[in-house]
């Protein structure tokens, strides 16, 4: 297990949310479908942020957990992403998806959260594997 790994895939995570939630990508919209208001956003709150590093913290230590094995013919970014990319899609993405229809959000919100989520962990899985050492042997 490698902390800088865990660390840098973390960040990663928080990076890619400060650039896709920004307004000048996503963020407008995701406001509108959270029923929120840029005056909402202009307070901070550092417990969110706290929290939210802490969760990306935990999802970079589960994308750690099998790091250190290597794939044939692979880089182990590629590796990585891989093994971020298929729970991603396969766990995450279903499950907001049904979360947000039982929320009666509408479809347009409901996917901009899901491909933040497949390309945030998809990403962090490829850091995450490309920072861990390789084992001798």
């Amino acid at each position: 297990m490698s902390y800088v790994a865990i660390l840098a895939g973390a960040l990663s995570i928080m990076v890619l949310g400060w650039i896709w939630f920004h307004p000048a990508a996503f963020g407008k919209s995701w406001l509108v479908g959270a029923g929120l208001t840029e005056e909402d956003m202009k307070t901070p709150n550092p417990m969110i942020m706290v929290g939210a590093l802490l969760m990306a913290g935990i999802l970079a230590y589960a994308l750690s957990r099998y790091a250190s094995h290597t794939e044939e013919g692979m880089s182990q970014f590629v590796h990585g992403m891989y093994h971020g990319f298929m729970p991603a899609i396969l766990y995450v993405a279903p499950a907001m998806v049904s979360k947000g229809l039982f929320e009666k959000k509408s479809i347009g919100w409901i996917l901009l959260g899901a491909a933040y989520w497949v390309l945030a962990i998809t990403l962090a899985g490829g850091i995450v594997y490309a920072l861990t050492p390789i084992p001798a042997g």
